[in-house]
C-alpha cells in the first residue's frame, strides 16, 4: 500500500508518515466545503487508522456549532412533544440509559462531579440525574444542544469547545466522552484537556466505535468512513495511548450498541483513572490487529459497493432522471461511486429542514412535499431509515417506482 507524508500527523503519536489503506470519495454538500476525496491511512509508527485531512479543530468545532444534527429537533420525529422530550431516537436513548446505569454501577458514588463533554442534548446526564446524580455539567459546541440539555433535563450546560473549554469551568471527578474522540482532529490535545479537567485520582469514561470489528457489522459500504468519523480506534491501542497520557485502566470492554432501530454496531468503552505519571507516545506499540480488521472491512465494503452499483445500473442506469431520497453519508458515497454519478439527479429529498436549500453535486436538497406529482424513479439511499422513508412515500401518495439498496 502506498506511503505518504501525512496532511495531519498521527493524532495519537504525531508521526508524520503513514500508508494509504483506502481512498474515499464523497459527493460533499456544495455549501459546506467538506473534503470530497479523503485518504484513510494507517500510521507507520503506531498503526492508528484515521482520515488524513488538513482540517483544523476550530473548523470542526464551528461545523458542529452551526450544523450539529441535534440542532434539528425534528430529526427523529415531529410535534409539540419535542419541546419537552429529548430529540434522540428510542434506540439511542436506550444506549445512553445503559451507559448511565453502567457508570452508576462502576463508580457507585452519585456525589461525584461529572462533565459530559460533547453532551449533545444531554440525555446521558438526564439518565444519571434519574439515578440520583445531581452534580452534573454538559459541554457542547452547539448552542441549540446545550439549550435543549438545560430545558429538557434541568442540567447546567455550557456552550464551547472541549479542547479549549471556558477557563472557569473547574475540575471534575468524572469526565465522560461518549462517541466524541472519533470526531476530533486533535486527539492528543483532547486528552491533555481531559486530564486538566479531571481531578487527581478522578476518572475518565470513553466510548468510541470499534474499528477492529467494523466488518462484523457491515450494513452499508464504507459506512464508517464518513465526513464526521475521522478517527478509528481499537481497544488495545486506545488503552495503550491513555497510559501514555497519565491514565491507568480501571475497566475496559468490547460492547455492541444500536446505531438504528435494527442495526447493531461495535464499540469499545472503559474507565481510566488519572495518575501522576505521564508517559511518551513514542513508545506506543504498533497495532497489527487494527489494520488487519480495517483491511477486511475495506474488502467487504468494496464487494458490497459493486453489488449495489450493479443493482442500480439495472434499475436506473438508462433513466433520463432520478430522485434520490436521503442526503446522508451513504448518499454522498453512492452519488460519487456508482451509476448515480452519471444519471441526472433532479432532486434529493431529505426530511431534515437543516439541509433544505443545500446541494449535493449541484442537485437541490428539498422537502419531501416538493416531489409530489413527480414521476421519476426514487432511489432510497438510506439503509438505517429505509422503513420510515417507505412510510413517508405512502403517506404522500407517491406512485413513483421505488428502488431500494441491497444489504449485505
Amino acid at each position: 500500500m502506498p506511503a505518504k507524508t501525512l496532511l495531519r500527523p498521527c493524532p495519537l503519536c504525531t508521526a508524520p508518515q503513514g500508508r494509504v489503506l483506502h481512498t474515499q470519495t464523497f459527493a460533499a454538500v456544495d455549501e459546506l466545503g467538506v473534503e470530497d476525496v479523503v485518504d484513510i491511512v494507517s500510521c507507520n509508527r503506531c498503526g492508528f487508522v484515521f482520515s488524513d485531512i488538513p482540517t483544523k479543530q476550530e473548523e470542526l468545532d464551528k461545523s458542529y456549532e452551526e450544523h450539529s444534527k441535534y440542532a434539528d429537533t425534528t430529526l427523529y420525529g415531529s410535534g409539540e412533544e419535542e419541546t419537552e422530550t429529548p430529540p434522540e431516537a428510542k434506540w439511542d436513548l436506550d444506549r445512553l440509559r445503559a451507559t448511565a446505569a453502567w457508570l452508576d454501577e462502576k463508580l457507585a458514588n452519585p456525589t461525584l462531579r461529572v462533565l459530559d463533554a460533547g453532551c449533545a442534548t444531554g440525555s446521558l446526564l438526564g439518565f444519571l440525574k434519574q439515578l440520583g446524580w445531581n452534580n452534573l455539567v454538559g459541554l457542547d459546541p452547539s448552542p441549540v444542544a446545550t439549550a435543549t440539555t438545560t430545558r429538557v433535563h434541568g442540567v447546567e450546560a455550557i456552550t464551547g469547545s472541549f479542547i479549549t473549554p471556558p477557563a472557569d469551568v473547574g475540575q471534575f471527578d468524572v469526565v465522560a466522552l461518549s462517541h466524541v474522540l472519533e470526531h476530533l482532529g486533535e486527539v492528543r490535545a483532547a486528552v491533555v484537556s481531559m486530564r486538566e479537567l479531571t481531578t487527581p485520582g478522578g476518572y475518565v469514561y470513553l466510548e468510541v466505535p470499534d474499528a477492529e470489528h467494523y466488518v462484523d457489522h457491515l450494513v452499508a459500504p464504507y459506512h464508517d468512513f464518513n465526513t464526521e468519523h475521522i478517527n478509528h480506534f481499537s481497544l488495545g491501542l486506545l488503552d495503550r495511548f491513555m497510559a501514555t497520557q497519565g491514565f491507568e485502566k480501571i475497566v475496559t470492554e468490547h460492547n455492541t450498541v444500536m446505531c438504528s432501530a435494527n442495526d447493531p454496531y461495535p464499540v469499545v468503552r472503559g474507565l481510566w483513572r488519572r495518575v501522576e505519571t505521564v508517559g511518551n507516545t513514542d513508545d506506543l506499540a504498533f497495532d497489527d490487529a487494527l489494520g488487519a480488521g480495517v483491511a477486511r472491512y475495506i474488502d467487504a465494503s468494496g464487494a458490497l459497493m459493486a453489488k449495489i452499483n450493479a443493482h442500480l445500473t439495472a434499475e436506473v442506469g438508462d433513466s433520463d432522471g432520478v430522485i434520490v431520497w436521503g442526503a446522508g453519508q451513504l448518499a454522498m458515497k453512492l452519488l460519487s461511486s456508482t451509476v448515480l454519478e452519471r444519471v441526472p439527479v433532479v432532486a434529493i429529498v431529505d426530511g431534515s429542514p437543516q439541509k433544505h436549500g443545500l446541494h449535493l453535486q449541484g442537485a437541490p436538497i428539498v422537502d419531501p412535499g416538493k416531489i409530489v406529482g413527480s414521476d421519476e424513479p426514487i432511489v432510497i439511499t438510506s439503509v438505517h431509515h429505509e422503513a420510515s422513508i417507505l412510510a413517508a412515500c405512502a403517506d404522500l401518495g407517491l406512485t413513483n417506482r421505488l428502488v431500494r439498496i441491497p444489504r449485505p
